[in-house]
């Protein structure tokens, strides 16, 4: 592929026809190499198309020079014994330099993560040095993995400002504060589906996760809203007791709801299954929006009917009590 030619290197590229096992067949082949050549003599790299699609890895460490020389070689060996973190070097290995990182003598610490668990890696991979580094120099996160933990804390944050607006939207819509509590019932019953779909799956938490949890915070709640606004129009219009509206109100929207979420499930089983372009990062993603809504929707219809009645009755006898205030 051009440059200059050295007879003392060799370079294979294998091409694979999916992504699904890269990182096993990644340490498979790095292992046969390893024991063919030597440790020292090679390196196996799957390149950019490792499942940790969010960004690489990076540790630095900052202290006096002189140390940070003489710790790079066993900082290296530990790294490298984490799982799922392979090809470790600092920049001292590379050109023999201290880097200086916000004013301090530093040296920066990288890898591949051969794993879609690259944030459960990188403090797996932070505690090891910090059990091992000599009193005074401080082990703190690179770019990389610094962008990652903020891209993971904003997700959460984006999530609970997602519930908070839909909430909002919901009290204009019902006029009422009690009952959109009701509704947002429903979002633990999601995340229950998520974390057994993700656990089945053998799947971990990244970002395209969090991404499909805000999705489901829209697409559950509208399931639940479709109940109970049959509910209150019951109550208000038809004069129905509780009982009686929820169960109508059942009744009435078990079709339009199931077929819905069945509608939604069945679009995203390919995704979830790796057989489209892109599943790489997107799998996650479907396998947590169909585990949301098969429990959501099945639970819905029971845990939501639930809370509405019990809400209503605290809100009745509120308001009894009011009354009685204000007659005496």
């Amino acid at each position: 592929m051009g440059g200059a030619i050295d007879q003392s290197t060799a370079s294979i590229s294998v091409g694979i026809g999916t992504t699904t096992e890269l990182d096993a067949l990644t340490s498979e082949i790095r292992q046969i190499a390893e024991d063919t050549f030597g440790v020292e003599n090679v390196v196996v790299s799957s390149g950019s198309l490792t499942s940790s699609a969010f960004g690489g890895f990076a540790l630095v460490l900052s202290g006096d020079p002189e140390e940070l020389a003489a710790f790079n070689d066993q900082a290296i060996a530990e790294l490298e014994e984490v799982d799922g973190l392979a090809n470790v070097s600092s920049n001292l290995t590379e050109t023999d330099m201290i880097l200086r990182v916000d004013g301090e003598p530093a040296v920066r610490y990288t890898g591949e993560l051969e794993t879609a668990d690259s944030l459960g890696v990188t403090e797996t991979a932070k505690a090891a040095l910090e059990s091992i580094v000599p009193a005074g120099l401080t082990v703190s996160e690179g770019f990389e993995t610094e962008q990652q933990t903020k891209g993971f804390q904003q997700s959460i944050r984006a999530i609970m400002i997602s519930i908070l607006a839909v909430y909002l939207v919901m009290v204009l819509t019902f006029r009422s504060l009690v009952h959109p509590f009701t509704i947002l019932f429903s979002l633990p019953m999601a995340i229950i589906g998520a974390a057994i779909a993700l656990w089945i799956t053998n799947r971990v938490v990244g970002i395209s996760v969090l991404v499909g949890m805000m999705m489901l915070v829209g697409i559950v709640v509208t399931n639940a809203i479709v109940l109970i606004d049959r509910v209150q129009t019951n109550r208000k219009k038809r004069n129905m007791d509780v009982y009686d509206a929820l169960v109508e109100g059942g009744r009435t929207r078990l079709r339009p709801i199931l077929m819905t979420a069945i509608a939604a499930m069945l679009a995203l089983v390919p995704l979830a299954l790796g057989l489209t372009e892109g599943a790489l990062i997107a799998a996650e993603l479907a396998t947590v929006v169909i585990g949301g809504l098969f429990t959501s929707t099945m639970l819905t219809l029971l845990v939501v009917p639930v809370m509405y009645s019990l809400l209503s009755q605290l809100t009745t006898r509120k308001n009894a009590v009011v009354v009685e205030e204000s007659e005496s």
